[in-house]
């Protein structure tokens, strides 16, 4: 399902880069060219590509959780008007690396394509054995320029010794670590007649979907850390860190983790970003859904306490679609009533019965 993007939506992911989601007020007076310009100007060459790869990694969060309590809505992409009151829960884990992955994969998608005067394919192991019958060739997708350039973009501003900005920048890592992990090797034949006597082969990167896939499936399983969530106090900067680093030494760099318990998505709450599920839609009865769709109803409106209502809403859609030479096609526009189904609150304006105030606390520990 495309994600719907509203005017607040598309105003913070087009004005704003990756660093601006997460570390700047959005009433604050910065722009993009005032954060840039902090660094060295060559890496003003790379702006476009960290908006579009964090545009690309906030699609792909929608997307992951379009059926899910937690959606990845806009209101969780701005920030804080203080610091040290950034979440980081399980989810927050989940937008910290795809947001992260996104921007290196665009850079290194870039660089492959010749975007940058600077970089080019990787082309350091061209005519090494790989293996039996193939040897390296062909261009490489450059990810170590793709990491070293993001991560610049996207871990500079993580300037604290909390434990929050530890989780965040071990998130970012494992959002990078994905997509080198998803990378896929692709060959082509050599030889008389198409006999493929030898193949040179080549690593390019895989779909953003298949990063995504791999991230959520990390987010499953992403572990919870007990960690001081205070901000280091003067003058012991670095036994702080010393403690954290002890800590994280014991987990893998590939794998999520997180500080806190999410909060109660069910329910809307401003001040955390949370819109509740009264009003989504969700989906009924097609066998060509995902599971998650299937549930969708019960997920979003019976656990959370409400009930499924239908409306039959009137569609417009394209239809008739003939080629035209040449080289065109051209469509109708096609009306049609289908039927939608969305999550309401019961009669009487009752929410919650017992039994879902219980599995909600459940869910949350």
């Amino acid at each position: 399902m495309a994600p719907h993007w509203n005017a607040a939506g598309m105003e913070i992911v087009n004005l704003l880069t990756l660093y601006i989601f997460w570390h700047i007020h959005l009433t604050s007076s910065w722009s993009v060219n005032n954060f840039l310009m902090t660094g060295p100007k060559a890496f003003l060459t790379y702006a476009n590509s960290v908006q579009v790869g964090a545009r690309m990694g906030i699609h792909e969060c929608k997307h992951q959780f379009a059926w899910e309590k937690w959606n990845c809505p806009e209101k969780t992409l701005q920030l804080s008007t203080h610091i040290g009151l950034r979440s980081a829960t399980k989810e927050t884990s989940f937008l910290h690396a795809i947001s992260a992955a996104g921007v290196m994969y665009t850079l290194t998608k870039n660089c492959s394509m010749g975007d940058f005067e600077n970089c080019g394919c990787d082309d350091s192991r061209i005519g090494q054995a790989g293996g039996k019958g193939w040897i390296w060739g062909g261009c490489s997708d450059n990810v170590e320029f793709g990491e070293k350039i993001s991560k610049h973009f996207v871990d500079a501003l993580e300037g604290g010794h909390d434990s929050r900005a530890a989780v965040n920048l071990h998130n970012n890592e494992a959002g990078r670590l994905a997509v080198k992990a998803t990378m896929r090797k692709a060959c082509k034949c050599h030889g008389v007649s198409g006999s493929c006597s030898i193949q040179t082969c080549w690593m390019q990167l895989a779909d953003f979907r298949e990063v995504g896939n791999y991230l959520k499936m990390k987010h499953q399983r992403a572990m919870k850390l007990e960690l001081d969530k205070k901000p280091a106090k003067a003058g012991n900067s670095a036994v702080n860190r010393g403690i954290i680093a002890h800590t994280l030494r014991r987990i893998a760099k590939t794998e999520l983790i997180y500080l806190e318990d999410s909060p109660n998505y069910c329910v809307k709450n401003q001040s955390l970003g949370v819109q509740g599920t009264e009003g989504r839609e969700c989906t009924k009865g097609d066998k060509n859904f995902s599971q998650k769709e299937k549930k969708s109803c019960r997920s979003l409106c019976n656990e959370c306490g409400f009930r499924v209502v239908q409306k039959r809403v009137e569609v417009v859609s394209s239809c008739n679609c003939k080629f035209h030479w040449c080289c065109t096609v051209r469509c109708e526009k096609c009306m049609q009533v289908v039927t939608k189904y969305y999550c309401a609150r019961r009669e009487g304006g009752k929410r919650h019965n017992n039994k879902t105030k219980r599995r909600d606390r459940a869910q949350r520990h």
